[in-house]
């Protein structure tokens, strides 16, 4: 797993260990981040919008029921959220002579982002290759922005290929694939087969007992998708629709409670409406609203667990703000 939310966490131990339970102390903390989220959010908002707007859209932000639980939920979405924000806060589009450190913090931001989720180095280099092409970014501003970025993820690459013999951040791809490309198909994911695997598998049991076994997950993933295209279609669909507006057939119990389903289904129309009116102009209003069906495509690959959709809230939010500017010809 990225290991960004493991130091996180032996981080809180180590300092409050003596003062506090580990489980209060991580939860005051995403508080804290939560908190500290609202501003950032709002900070973005308001170099896009009028203060008006920027306000509504902020309150709605900080009391929205998803983000809410977030913060008192033992997981990693709190610190996906706050470092999502500062990455759009020191986007490209404000490198400058007089601003370079934007630079710098973007592209640490970046690097912890891609400790926290694995995947993200895609979104990083999807968004400086943006910039450069519709932004005119200078390339010696990306190439040191990658630099950078791989400078923060150095460490760790360097200590799995000393104990892994392999350049690599996480080893996790096939059981990923496997569990949302199964003939146990669910959107939320099934291991039942990967357990099964798990348990008959005669792999010697050392250092690269996880990167081989994750190949064989790999290997039949790829062999389910093959000997059924037309199936895995149709997941892959089902996926999407469940990440874009709603799961029809979620397994979790209190994922259609009112609170959470009404909100959800508001701000998931409201801003596909609004990425597909963002499609259609060059600027960061476009940028946002590729990034949005970007994670969506890319994710529906794998499976769609309820807490996934909380990390697209604010820029959901910041979609239907950009999308309400356009109509009011602002």
């Amino acid at each position: 797993m990225p290991p960004f939310y493991l130091f996180f966490l032996h981080t809180v131990n180590f300092i409050t260990g003596n003062i506090f339970q580990l489980t209060n102390s991580i939860i005051i903390i995403q508080i804290l981040l939560n908190l500290l989220s609202i501003y950032i959010f709002f900070q973005i908002v308001r170099k896009l919008l009028n203060r008006k707007v920027t306000l509504f859209l902020t309150v709605i932000y900080a009391f929205f029921p998803a983000l809410i639980f977030s913060s008192v939920q033992i997981s990693s979405i709190s610190i996906q959220i706050f470092l999502i924000l500062c990455f759009l806060y020191f986007i490209p589009d404000d490198f400058s002579q007089k601003r370079k450190y934007s630079l710098i913090i973007f592209s640490i931001f970046s690097g912890m982002l891609i400790l926290t989720r694995g995947e993200f180095f895609i979104f990083d280099i999807f968004t400086l290759f943006y910039f450069f092409v519709f932004k005119d970014q200078k390339i010696k501003n990306l190439i040191s922005s990658i630099i950078i970025t791989l400078l923060v993820l150095s460490p760790y690459l360097y200590r799995n290929y000393k104990n892994f013999n392999t350049v690599v951040l996480t080893k996790s791809f096939g059981y990923n694939l496997l569990k949302g490309n199964n003939k146990n198909f669910k959107v939320e994911g099934d291991v039942s087969i990967i357990n099964q695997i798990r348990e008959n598998i005669d792999i010697q049991a050392n250092n690269y007992f996880e990167i081989k076994i994750d190949n064989i997950y790999k290997d039949e993933a790829i062999k389910y998708i093959k000997e059924n295209p037309l199936t895995f279609v149709k997941n892959y669909f089902k996926k999407f629709f469940s990440f874009l507006i709603i799961d029809i057939n979620s397994s979790n119990n209190n994922y259609y409670h009112l609170v959470h389903v009404v909100p959800k289904l508001i701000i998931s129309i409201l801003a596909l409406i609004s990425a597909l009116i963002g499609l259609k102009r060059k600027s960061f209003f476009q940028y946002l609203s590729l990034y949005y069906f970007f994670k969506i495509l890319l994710f529906s690959f794998f499976f769609i667990l309820p807490r996934y959709s909380v990390i697209l809230i604010p820029i959901q939010l910041i979609l239907i703000g950009l999308a309400f500017k356009v109509v009011r010809k602002e």
